[in-house]
């Protein structure tokens, strides 16, 4: 895991579009920071729900991020920030209330399968 760590973003995402799972762990540790930062002018408890999806996200599509010159962080931070429109755009008058409760999402059921973390050791869980 330490090589993962010093690896490239471009090599994690060439990794992960292999379905490399301790690649998908060092990239979602290394960009969390960032991404977490971006949920900041969300002013309710989606976080985690919006987390889970953007890397869900990153998960499923990087095999089309994979060009040598990449930044996972920026290509990242665009899926929260369009997470976080989104989630801004729903709670607008004449839109569909988003689902709250204390039923975790899919999304993020799936991020801690894809991370082996329990839920509650993820962000905003």
């Amino acid at each position: 895991m330490d090589s993962l760590a010093q690896a490239s973003d471009s090599t994690l995402i060439e990794l992960i579009s292999r379905g490399h799972e301790a690649a998908f762990v060092a990239l979602f540790d290394r960009t969390l920071p960032t991404s977490r930062a971006e949920l900041a002018t969300l002013p309710d408890a989606r976080h985690g729900q919006i987390l889970a999806a953007s890397y869900v996200e990153v998960w499923w599509l990087a095999g089309c991020h994979r060009a040598p010159e990449v930044d996972a962080t920026t290509w990242i931070t665009g899926i929260v920030r369009r997470r976080v429109d989104e989630a801004l755009r729903s709670t607008q008058p004449d839109v569909d209330p988003p689902l709250t409760g204390p039923r975790p999402s899919y999304s993020e059921l799936e991020i801690a399968a894809l991370l082996r973390r329990p839920l509650g050791d993820l962000p905003g869980a």
